[in-house]
């Protein structure tokens, strides 16, 4: 049994965030693997927000593989809120995020030169975030970035001095869309990285016809024609 704060799923009108946390131990990671599961699938967007602590890199964690998957293939885009140092495995646990908001003290990198390596899908990730060029920057001369640069990298999202009411305006944000229409975004941009790109534009027409179908494709194009704000349900 661990004395380690525990994670917390808290729901907010249409979103869920993740609060709480200790340090990124095996516990933090198995919480986490229990917690994401648990959003309910009428929720919009999820924000991970644990304590800074989490983003300072494992704590004692042996496991190594895609540890952070329930995450990054879950439907509901994501944000990560990066309140402070964000390193290490705390970095591949951001990038398994779609989104991230960094404060503006936040250093952003992984630990090689400590002798530390990624464990859990950073490499891949971050590539795939930044390109290979940024990537490589990063690891083998950089060693980390402060938060405007990652900004510039396009690393994170925003740099905001409250990162936490950033990153809910931008849920808020993306809540206000049809759902249907966000997740299909979200699985054609992930799913489409890994697919030949004749076969890629395919899978995205087949999710646009079965985005036609939908109340919600009927909703946005009442309320267009009618200049009006739609009210999306997610059917």
């Amino acid at each position: 049994m661990t004395n380690s704060p525990q994670l917390a799923l808290e729901r907010i009108d249409d979103l869920a965030v993740i609060n709480g946390g200790g340090s990124l131990d095996a516990d933090c990671v198995a919480q986490l693997a229990d917690v994401v599961p648990a959003i309910d699938e009428d929720v919009r967007a999820v924000i991970l927000n644990p304590n800074p602590s989490v983003w300072l890199g494992f704590d004692g964690v042996t496991n190594v593989g895609d540890l952070f998957s329930g995450l990054a293939e879950h439907p509901q885009p994501s944000i990560a809120v990066l309140s402070g140092p964000t390193r290490g495995g705390g970095l591949e646990l951001a990038l398994a995020a779609d989104l991230r908001v960094a404060s503006p003290n936040s250093v952003i990198g992984f630990d090689l030169a400590a002798g530390g390596f990624p464990r859990a899908g950073g490499l891949q990730r971050l590539t795939r975030a930044v390109g290979r060029s940024r990537a490589t920057q990063l690891l083998l001369l950089e060693g980390d970035v402060d938060a405007d640069t990652a900004l510039d990298w396009g690393l994170v999202n925003a740099v905001d001095a409250n990162p936490l009411g950033a990153a809910m305006t931008i849920a808020r944000s993306i809540a206000s869309r049809g759902p249907i229409a966000t997740r299909y975004a979200k699985d054609a941009i992930g799913h489409g990285l890994d697919m030949p790109l004749a076969q890629a534009l395919h899978y995205e027409t087949e999710l646009t016809i079965l985005l036609q179908d939908t109340d919600d494709r009927a909703e946005g194009v009442d309320a267009f024609v009618n200049k009006r704000t739609p009210t999306f349900s997610g059917t």
